[in-house]
């Protein structure tokens, strides 16, 4: 039987996943111009990254660490849904892992191999030809790393986490199946992320990012409130107007600064 101790790791999980990497973006955003600055020319993407990496490196290596916080709350959402749903919460478990694997990948990256890539840049007895060589690596791995691993598959790989999860809430019964199906109904959104990767463009993209992305800070939070407050073994009661109040709040909140941009 699952007890409160792992219903409370898993809601804290669930909760701290979110907020640090919607924490991680917003300060990356303010200091690295991201995610514009990831279809930049290397040398200019290095010379930013070089200006403000006291920031951008700890940043980075935080996001990085949300891979693997998406790795235990995965498993640990399974432990506690799987048994009632069967092949479904095994596919949530799988792309969930997958999920957190590849963002590890994409944002582990920006903390471990483009320091030494831009203090190599800067440095005054690098050749014209070494510039090259090392501006053709960082575009190498921007592109492998980050857009493959870290954008592409990662994204394809969380909509069907994010399928396959609601799919799991839906038929498990302990928590509130509309939390499910909302998981469910966005998880086309990554889907259409995954595709910037493959020439798809325009400002449908932004317009999905800003006012899509608090949808899934909502989701994680609703989680997190439904497994903290049910009973032990039982089932959690559904949300009530208090939280759909709570959520409307907040997801104004979050969606503020694009609509007043």
């Amino acid at each position: 039987m699952i007890d409160k101790t792992h219903d409370r790791w898993t809601a804290l999980l669930l909760a701290g996943h979110i907020v640090l990497l919607f924490a991680g973006f917003t300060i990356l955003a303010a200091v690295f111009d991201f995610p514009e600055v990831l279809r930049l020319p290397a040398g200019e993407r290095l010379a930013l990254f070089q200006d403000g990496q006291s920031v951008i490196v700890p940043t980075y290596w935080m996001l990085a660490m949300t891979g693997i916080t998406q790795v235990l709350l995965t498993v640990l959402l399974w432990r506690t849904l799987g048994p009632a749903a069967g092949t479904a919460a095994t596919l949530a478990l799988v792309f969930g892992i997958l999920t957190g694997f590849g963002q590890a990948m994409g944002f582990g990256r920006w903390a471990i191999l483009i320091p030494w890539l831009a203090e190599r840049m800067a440095d005054p007895s690098t050749t014209e030809a070494g510039r090259e060589a090392i501006a053709l690596m960082e575009g190498a791995f921007n592109r492998y790393a980050g857009m493959l691993v870290g954008e592409h598959l990662s994204n394809i790989c969380w909509g069907f986490w994010l399928f396959f999860t609601g799919l799991t809430v839906r038929r498990s019964g302990i928590l509130d199946a509309r939390i499910g199906r909302a998981m469910m109904a966005l998880s086309p959104l990554m889907f259409i992320l995954a595709a910037e990767q493959l020439g798809f463009d325009g400002p449908i993209l932004g317009l999905l990012t800003d006012f899509g992305f608090p949808l899934l800070a909502l989701i994680h939070f609703a989680l997190a409130w439904q497994i903290l407050r049910r009973p032990e073994g039982a089932a959690a009661q559904p949300l009530g107007i208090g939280a759909g109040v709570a959520g409307i709040v907040l997801y104004v909140a979050m969606v503020w600064p694009a609509i007043a941009g």
